[in-house]
């Protein structure tokens, strides 16, 4: 059993192939239908100008005159005219005017007697021994005078040259289809490998891609047929994969030298300790310093975990009341602003039901506020507002701090960014990132507005279910 080719050229080539074969078959069946009605056509026009000829005659004073013979052996060759036509009277006996010179007579099909009482002609292809000619096309004529049937013409053709033609015209479309599919098969062969060319370019071109060095791109993106959409849309693949990568790379990168300054610390102190003369207050100091940085390494692996699980958690469904979650912040975020002398205003509306996790969002809303607190120092002040805007809910954090530059904003999302030294306040640094993870689970999206030196504003829109 032979296999299907692998090669996508190969299995082209032979799908052309193919529909070739079958065209040229349907193309040949009917040319030979198309040659085998015109020659019967042209055989019959013969018969009916022979059949004139003898009507004609027939009718005359000396019918069958000397130029008869002649006016026959015109038409139907030498040798052919005086054996393929008679004259027969109403009852389908030969007349004697014209009767058969001692050959084979024409047979009169019940039929062609009936159509000739009706006055009609009849065409019949009509079989004859070999050594009267074989197959004929035969003509019965009626010839009707005053009214009447006055006698029957019938005049054949062998259809021998009709079947020497066809055989002709089948042999040769059965001798040239094999070479025309031979020469389409290494035409299509070569055309295939020209237009698979460029893929071929572009396989060659990935294989030598590789995760360490995804800067190379395919060629053709710009040619603007199929192949060239198919190597732009591999190259944006690349890109988005190339960013990946580097994002993994600095996320790495920032998570050791995030975990690298409190081990150091801890390290250090432990050292120290050591070293130092057993004193009950020295170790008391060097745990809590190591507590303090253990407290520290625990919220950043928390925090980890929490971007990790809500980067590959599908989107919750729970109901939630957001405004029931502002409730149950405030006095988190009252404490840490009385005890950073912030001044602190929370506005919220009526309930705003909507589909999410209520401990992820309480996540959101204190990680916004602690953020806003932090930076907008003692004497500052925080406002928190919520309000339901085109079937929205708007979520808004102000502070009065110092602002982010306009060269920082777009990155304060980004993890561990560290940006102007004025907004550090210490922390993790993926305080930011943890929020917008939470908004793009919950399907809405965070914005931030901010002047430098004069506050800034983080606009948190998520969707309400519809009503």
């Amino acid at each position: 059993m032979i296999g299907r080719p692998r090669s996508l050229r190969a299995r082209l080539t032979l799908w052309y192939t193919a529909a070739l074969a079958g065209l040229l078959a349907v193309l040949g069946v009917t040319a030979a239908v198309l040659l085998e009605r015109g020659l019967q056509s042209t055989v019959d026009a013969s018969l009916m100008s022979v059949a004139n000829v003898i009507d004609e005659s027939s009718r005359q004073s000396q019918p069958f005159g000397p130029d008869f013979a002649d006016t026959l052996e015109s038409l139907f060759g030498p040798g052919v005219a005086d054996r393929f036509y008679q004259l027969l009277d109403p009852r389908g006996r030969p007349d004697p005017r014209l009767a058969p010179h001692g050959r084979e007579r024409l047979p009169l099909s019940p039929e062609a007697l009936r159509n000739a009482e009706a006055g009609r002609e009849t065409f019949e292809t009509v079989p004859l021994p070999a050594s009267a000619g074989g197959r004929v096309r035969l003509l019965t004529r009626p010839v009707v005078e005053r009214g009447r049937l006055a006698h029957l013409v019938q005049v054949a053709m062998p259809l021998a040259f009709v079947d020497a033609a066809r055989g002709r015209f089948l042999l040769v479309l059965v001798g040239l289809v094999p070479f025309a599919l031979a020469g389409a098969a290494t035409g299509g062969w070569f055309l295939a490998g020209r237009a698979l060319a460029p893929v071929d370019a572009m396989v060659e071109a990935a294989r030598r891609i590789e995760a360490e060095d995804l800067s190379r791109r395919l060629a053709g993106a710009g040619s603007g047929d199929e192949l060239g959409r198919l190597a732009a849309v591999l190259n944006d693949m690349l890109a988005r994969l190339e960013r990946s990568f580097a994002t993994v790379r600095q996320f790495s990168a920032d998570a050791a030298h995030e975990l690298r300054t409190p081990l150091t610390i801890l390290k250090g102190e432990i050292e120290v300790a050591l070293r130092a003369a057993p004193d009950t207050d020295e170790y008391r100091r060097v745990l809590a310093s190591c507590l303090e940085e253990v407290d520290r390494l625990g919220a950043l692996v928390e925090d980890l975990l929490f971007l990790a699980r809500a980067d590959a958690a599908p989107p919750p469904e729970e109901p939630v009341d957001l405004a029931a979650v502002i409730d149950d912040v405030t006095p988190a975020l009252e404490a840490l602003a009385e005890r950073g002398g912030v001044a602190l205003a929370v506005e919220m509306p009526g309930p705003l039901p909507l589909r999410g996790s209520a401990s992820m969002l309480f996540r959101m809303v204190l990680n916004l506020g602690d953020n806003a607190i932090k930076y907008a120092g003692a004497g500052g002040q925080v406002s928190v507002t919520v309000r339901q805007n085109d079937g929205r809910a708007v979520l808004e954090v102000r502070d009065t701090g110092p602002g982010i530059a306009p060269h920082d904003q777009p990155h304060v999302f980004d993890r561990f960014y560290r940006g102007d030294p004025a907004r550090e306040r210490g922390g993790t640094g993926l305080g930011l990132a943890l929020t917008r993870s939470i908004v793009v689970v919950h399907g809405g999206r965070i914005d931030v507005e901010s002047t430098h030196g004069a506050g800034t504003c983080f606009r948190v829109v998520l969707p309400l279910p519809p009503t």
